[in-house]
């Protein structure tokens, strides 16, 4: 026999009536170390930079919150659906991650509904999260529009979370979040990298030319 629950439909968001806020709320970014990690105490940042002529993506680390409990039904004071350390009734999975963009010089770079895969506890508090705010066809779009040695643009990334409740189904999405990066699309005179020298980098998953990270030098 299945557990009995009251979801609260009012907390997805799903009354016309009124104005509520997101279940899924996206607070903050925070910037992903060399190794790809986000640190919870790690480096919080609001404004990114990227140099086309050594970076093809923009990885960015989110802090998420879910809001969304359910009320389990309860027989003589004992919950027919207790709640578990992780997972259960109030899971909220996270499948799409949508992509928008300004660009200050009126290029054009078009919308992106990315498949995403995430799972939220309910009622649960900084959520972890890493992105690539560019597909393979934004970042070719944006490369279109910031040829070599042109004029820098800001482009200003808004991305949201859609998905559904573990139990029942219902959609939800997250609050809009706006992300401005400053792109431009110059090369640097690094050197070259000597016989049996390696490159020093430390750059946001070791991707050059994301936040202003550079190499020592380039290999040949």
């Amino acid at each position: 026999m299945k557990p009995l629950f009251v979801a609260a439909s009012l907390a997805l968001g799903l009354c016309a009536c009124t104005e509520s806020p997101p279940v899924v709320q996206i607070l903050q970014s925070k910037q992903p170390n060399a190794e790809c990690v986000i640190a919870t105490d790690g480096i919080g940042i609001a404004r990114g930079g990227l140099n086309l002529a050594y970076a093809r993506s923009y990885r960015l680390g989110l802090v998420v919150n879910s809001v969304y409990a359910n009320t389990p039904i309860e027989v003589s004071g004992v919950p027919l659906d207790p709640a578990p350390p992780s997972g259960g009734q109030a899971t909220l999975i996270v499948d799409t991650l949508k992509l928008s963009y300004e660009v200050s010089s009126g290029a054009s770079i078009p919308s992106q509904d990315v498949p995403f895969s995430a799972g939220l506890n309910g009622a649960s508090e900084g959520n972890l999260m890493l992105i690539n705010l560019f597909t393979a066809e934004s970042s070719s779009a944006l490369r279109d529009a910031v040829p070599s040695n042109g004029e820098p643009v800001q482009v200003k990334v808004t991305l949201q979370f859609t998905g559904k409740a573990a139990s029942g189904g219902a959609a939800f999405e997250s609050n809009e979040f706006v992300y401005a990066i400053d792109v431009e699309n110059t090369p640097l005179p690094i050197p070259a990298c000597g016989a049996a020298e390696e490159p020093e980098v430390d750059a946001p998953c070791g991707a050059i030319g994301q936040d202003g990270a550079y190499p020592s030098c380039l290999p040949t």
